[in-house]
């Protein structure tokens, strides 16, 4: 993101609570490849029998409770402000991941190449829930695949991602003072 963006970022940020929920007319997007915005990285086995107590997350490829199957007492594998997208299992349900974590492997991390904060990160959770169509057990969504999957995402006129209109529209909604 060059200065002009950020500029264009920062005085964005200045006027989130005096704006309406910003419009989704989606015919201006552009489509970008999961690999040109995130280093995607695959969790590691971790049997049962392995586990010890504790209270690092252990992200499985579950569909709820923000994917957290258990707390394992391991070093946490995953740093914290990433995004995890199950591959196997409750294929590709997407969570937003605040804190260090363990992912299994059933579970692909996103990190961003990208300034992220959790508002930008549950727009992504959003588009990236929305390709679950694509993808299920019999069709997993990969490492592979994930890198080269396209999601559509708001630009600024020279093309970069408007990272701030995220962050503007999921501020918008009801109840995200409570995120």
């Amino acid at each position: 993101m060059n200065k002009t963006n950020i500029h264009q970022y920062d005085n964005a940020k200045d006027n989130f609570s005096k704006k309406p929920t910003p419009s989704l007319d989606t015919t201006k997007w552009k489509w970008y490849q999961l690999q040109d915005l995130f280093t995607i990285k695959k969790g590691k086995r971790l049997t049962k029998a392995n586990m010890i107590e504790g209270n690092i997350p252990f992200i499985g490829s579950i569909d709820s409770n923000n994917g957290y199957r258990e707390y394992i007492g391991q070093e946490p594998i995953h740093t914290g402000n990433t995004i995890t997208v199950n591959y196997n299992g409750s294929v590709a349900e997407a969570f937003y991941q605040p804190n260090p974590f363990w992912a299994s492997d059933d579970v692909n991390v996103l990190y961003p190449k990208f300034k992220m904060n959790q508002y930008i990160a549950l727009f992504f959770v959003a588009l990236i829930k929305m390709e679950k169509y694509r993808f299920n057990f019999g069709r997993k969504w990969h490492m592979e695949r994930m890198n080269i999957s396209e999601i559509k995402l708001p630009v600024f006129e020279s093309g970069i991602p408007d990272y701030g209109f995220m962050e503007r529209y999921i501020k918008s909604l009801p109840f995200s003072k409570r995120i």
